[in-house]
């Protein structure tokens, strides 16, 4: 019997997935996948190193300069991973135009 998820890790990718990126709008914030429904087995973040300020994240709800967790860039030890399982569900702040990378996993 044989199945294609045998002896796999839990975070290996076992079909496909992708990348999707939020650029933070004028308010300070951005939605994963702009608001649309994108299923996913978890997600690698990372906001770009030249970015021009710190970057929160909060799952199924807005982050703000208070809620959520900085997420460091590649330079501080990013990129981090969130097993959550819609890419809509991350919510960002941070400085206009600043970008997140958001590596998504499908099962």
């Amino acid at each position: 019997m044989s199945t294609k998820y045998y002896n796999t890790d839990f975070n290996r990718i076992t079909d496909s997935g992708g990348a999707v990126k939020v650029t933070i709008a004028a308010a300070g914030t951005g939605q994963g996948n702009g608001g649309t429904s994108l299923p996913c087995k978890g997600c690698f973040v990372s906001p770009r190193s030249a970015n021009t300020g710190v970057m929160r994240v909060n799952i199924a709800a807005d982050a703000t300069a208070d809620l959520g967790i900085q997420i460091p860039d590649a330079d501080q030890g990013g990129p981090v991973f969130i097993p959550v399982d819609d890419v809509s569900l991350l919510y960002f702040y941070g400085t206009e135009n600043d970008i997140v990378e958001i590596l998504y996993l499908l099962g």
